[in-house]
């Protein structure tokens, strides 16, 4: 990233509700993780990690990185990554 880049990414940042910094910070520890998988890496229920999911990435912080099997629910599910 060049300065420019890490300046706006420093503004959005600054900018998250601690929820929002919570869910980022996790997803970073993780390198990329499904909603569930951060839920349960903070200890958290998942609805209190899909909103925030939601609203980092329409901030452009996190996307899709890929398609992810998960075998608790039997379901193909988003695995998301930081920008």
């Amino acid at each position: 990233m060049n300065s420019k880049s890490l300046d706006s990414y420093k503004d959005l940042t600054d900018k998250l509700s601690l929820r929002q910094a919570q869910v980022l910070k996790e997803l970073q520890f993780l390198k990329t993780g499904t909603n569930r998988m951060i839920a349960k890496s903070l200890g958290w229920d998942i609805n209190r990690v899909t909103g925030r999911v939601s609203e980092l990435r329409k901030k452009g912080l996190i996307v899709y990185s890929a398609d992810y099997y998960d075998t608790e629910t039997d379901r193909t599910v988003n695995l998301w990554k930081l920008r």
